[in-house]
């Protein structure tokens, strides 16, 4: 099977070879950041004790009940990312830009049997709300380039080819070492008495190759719920969140190298690989939350999110491209032959369980000046599964990749989300900030002190009767790394690609009463 490029945490990708799925997918549907309303990315999603906004049916839906109207929302988001990414000590900077919607949500509130009592004995009320919220972005853009007089990719083809111990005839039609021999781009090593390859720049030549890397990623996992929530007494909110969770991601890279020696040798003249991949699928979840509120100032929450199970489908493709000085040949004499292969369009299904969440919250109120809240998530990532779906239950067992997910991701994280809002009359001013740390235990890869992400949050609201108006800004900091090609000889590196990452999520929210 074929392996992709992976993020080294949250949606950091490593390139591992081309095997099949692995750890990274697991990473990257089991992440999730703030998300839905201006009012909540305002307060950096820290709303899972506050209540009576649309994001909570995705954190504590027991909050719903607090709404006393029916309601209808939507929300604008206005998202820039920019990657600085360095590699081999030259940095180059890209952009991407994404319009989407995060929120859409209606909420019809039902009288209980107490609506109407200042000192409620019973059950105040009951919400039905369905809402669509935007649980993450995978969109980005990266633009890197450098010479390296170290390596190329086709030594890394050529010692994926050598691993297989087989010849050419017997590779896979889907393998990337199929694709580089029929490309010429490796060749045969004469001097083996076992099937081994060479990069066609020669065994031992040194090279000189200007490299250049091109990686855009997009898509979104957006939570289509239906909540119901209670409100007893205004000391206990019920609520239970069940819905579909759907994954769009798309992955188009490009690396290609050009010789920069200045060698009368004939051999390559530049190769290039094209890589893409589309996973689209669907997975189950549910929420259940309650609040306490011992009086009006103080309020306690929990929430625990099911593992969601997801269907998914892979579709990808690769091709490489090369083109030979004129007059090389091969060792065999034969003249190489540029051009360009592709392997089949393939598909492939499997299933990705995401872990459970539990969600513990604690919010400050006072109705007239506004509040504080706190929210704290646990995330055991390393309870996450890939699983072969019935058809290919006889193909691939996911052994190792479950291994690799145990051993290597966190299994107790915690995100935090703080925040803040100030009235003063019709006006909300809102504040907050929330840290994800890396899935990966410490140790398990080199960078994880720095797969950090950290949101500043910032947000405006008015707030009348007829209507509600808020608005948010976002601006994340955080790091990926990216490693184009990897060599077991020691004699050759490999270099990474540091991305230095900051987005700015600018928001819109608007809510009217029905």
């Amino acid at each position: 099977m074929l392996r992709k490029f992976f993020l080294m945490a949250i949606t950091y990708f490593i390139f591992n070879g081309l095997k099949a799925q692995n750890e990274a997918d697991a990473i990257r549907y089991a992440f999730q950041t703030i998300g839905s309303t201006a009012r909540s990315y305002g307060i950096a999603g820290a709303f899972g004790g506050i209540g009576a906004d649309f994001s909570c049916a995705s954190i504590n839906p027991s909050g719903m009940a607090r709404y006393r109207s029916n309601q209808f929302g939507l929300s604008t988001s206005f998202y820039n990312i920019r990657d600085n990414a360095s590699y081999i000590n030259m940095e180059l900077q890209d952009k991407k830009f994404n319009f989407n919607l995060p929120n859409v949500g209606f909420v019809f509130n039902i009288p209980g049997e107490d609506l109407e009592n200042k000192n409620p004995t019973g059950f105040v009320n009951f919400v039905l709300g369905f809402n669509m919220n935007r649980m993450n972005n995978f969109h980005m853009s990266s633009f890197y380039k450098a010479i390296n007089s170290s390596s190329s990719i086709t030594h890394n083809w050529a010692e994926r080819a050598t691993s297989t111990g087989d010849i050419p005839d017997n590779f896979s039609r889907y393998s990337l070492e199929l694709l580089a021999y029929n490309a010429w781009t490796i060749d045969k090593d004469t001097s083996s008495l076992t099937p081994a390859y060479i990069s066609a720049y020669g065994k031992n030549n040194s090279v000189k190759v200007d490299q250049l890397g091109t990686l855009t990623t997009k898509g979104a996992i957006n939570d289509y719920n239906v909540s119901l929530a209670a409100n007893y007494q205004h000391i206990l909110l019920v609520g239970l969140s069940v819905g579909v969770k759907s994954i769009r991601y798309i992955y188009n890279s490009s690396f290609k190298e050009t010789d920069a020696r200045n060698s009368p040798v004939k051999d390559i003249n530049s190769v290039q690989m094209d890589e893409y991949i589309k996973t689209s699928g669907l997975g189950l979840n549910a929420k259940l939350g309650v609040t306490f509120s011992p009086n009006e100032n103080i309020r306690i929450g929990y929430a625990f999110h099911s593992p969601t199970v997801y269907n998914l489908k892979d579709s990808y493709n690769y091709a490489i491209t090369s083109v030979f000085d004129f007059g090389a040949i091969d060792q065999f004499g034969d003249s190489r032959l540029s051009g360009k292969v592709m392997t089949p369009s393939a598909i492939y299904n499997y299933k990705v369980t995401s872990p459970s969440r539990n969600v513990f919250s604690f919010a400050l109120v006072d109705k007239n000046t506004g509040f504080i809240s706190v929210d704290l998530e646990t995330v055991n990532y390393s309870s996450a599964r890939l699983t072969a779906t019935k058809k290919n239950a006889n193909d691939y067992n996911f052994t190792e990749e479950n291994l690799r997910i145990k051993s290597l991701l966190n299994s107790n994280a915690f995100n935090v989300r703080i925040g803040g809002e100030y009235i003063s009359d019709i006006y909300r001013f809102r504040a907050g900030y929330a840290r994800y740390p890396s899935p990966y235990k410490k140790d398990a890869v080199p960078y994880v002190k720095n797969l950090v992400n950290n949101m500043y949050t910032l947000g405006f609201g008015i707030k009348t009767k007829k209507y509600a108006l808020d608005f948010a800004l976002v601006n994340a900091l955080s790091a990926q790394y990216t490693v184009p090609y990897q060599l077991s000889n020691t004699n050759r590196t490999a270099y990474s690609v540091t991305h230095n990452l900051r987005s700015t999520n600018f928001i819109i929210s608007t809510s009217i009463p029905l």
